[in-house]
Order: structure tokens, then sequence, then C-alpha cells
């Protein structure tokens, strides 16, 4: 089975929503809510979409994965922090557990070094992230909403030191919040 990472397409878009739908429906997302697939689709719309670190995974010309990245701040008392985050990520469920999530995400991490980026959050499962290098963002006091203490707030620099002297809130780009405000 041969897996190739690309970036995504226009013509990707319905696969892409498939394998989000079906990797997110496998924990628990109904379609009546603001789900993961909404999200990739609000950020795809946006200025804050960044083509180059939209990717697909794709098996015999399906795609059975997909990764996106976006642009971030960090604010800290006197400044402002420029990172990604990474998310959302997802497998098809009849592709899982076959280390095609691990590929996407480390071929996200080598673009991202490539174009420069220093540092990555990603908010997920601890064990899953600590495997890529991720460490708590609480480690460099960077939190949530003045929450420091989130175990599932994960940072990762991508040159040595680049997150030296970073501190404060996680601020996402725009597609990841509400009509009020709030983070979805």
């Amino acid at each position: 089975m041969e897996i190739s990472i690309r970036k995504e397409t226009q013509g990707d878009y319905e696969q892409i929503r498939d394998v989000i739908k079906s990797a997110f429906k496998a924990i628990g997302e109904r379609d009546n809510e603001f789900n993961e697939w909404n999200l990739a689709e609000r950020i795809r719309e946006s200025e804050y979409y960044i083509n180059d670190l939209s990717l697909v995974a794709e098996i015999g010309g399906t795609v059975v994965g997909h990764i996106m990245f976006t642009p971030l701040k960090i604010k800290g008392d006197k400044e402002c922090y420029e990172s990604l985050d990474l998310a959302p990520v997802s497998v098809h469920t009849d592709f899982q557990s076959q280390g095609i999530g691990k590929l996407l995400v480390r071929s996200g991490i080598e673009i991202a070094k490539r174009l420069g980026y220093k540092s990555l959050i990603v908010m997920g499962d601890p064990k899953y992230y600590q495997n890529f290098g991720f460490k708590l963002a609480s480690d460099w006091k960077i939190g949530l909403n003045n929450n420091f203490d989130s175990k599932y707030l994960f940072a990762l620099e991508l040159v040595e030191g680049g997150l030296d002297g970073v501190s404060g809130i996680v601020e996402y780009c725009p597609p990841f919040y509400n009509e009020k405000g709030e983070l979805i």
C-alpha cells in the first residue's frame, strides 16, 4: 500500500469532507452540531487558509487522510507572537491505525519548518502528540483563556529556541470562533 502526501486541491474537497466526517463521527460528533468539517471549510474560505499546509494522504487516487495548519497568535502581556495551529487532522476510519495520521503530521511539520515557522500549537491527545516531540504548552506559560494548566494543549519548537521568551494566551484565527466570539 503506497501512501502519498500532497497539497489538497479543490477537486479533493468532497473526499476530504467524507474523511473528516468519518473520522470525527467515530468519536461521537453529530451532523446537527458544529464540527470539524465545518471548521475545515470555514478555514478554507478565509484569508487564514495556507494551501501549502493543507495536505491530503492518498492511496490509489483516493483521499484517506487530511491535515490543516493555520496561523495563530500567542498574546503576551506586552508582545504578540506568531505561531501555527495544527487542526484538524483526520484519517478515514477504514484506514486508521496504519500510520497515515503520523505521516500527515510529520509531513506538515517538515513543510512548516521549510516555510520558516518557528513553533506549532496543538490541542489533542497527550499520548499521540508527545510522540512528535510536543511538550505541554504550559512549560512555556502558554495557555487558553488564562488557563495554563491544560493537559491537552501542546507546543513544539520547529527551530531551536523557537519559543524562547514566548508566553501568553493562544488566540486562534477567526474561523475558530462563533458569532459570540467563543472558541468552537
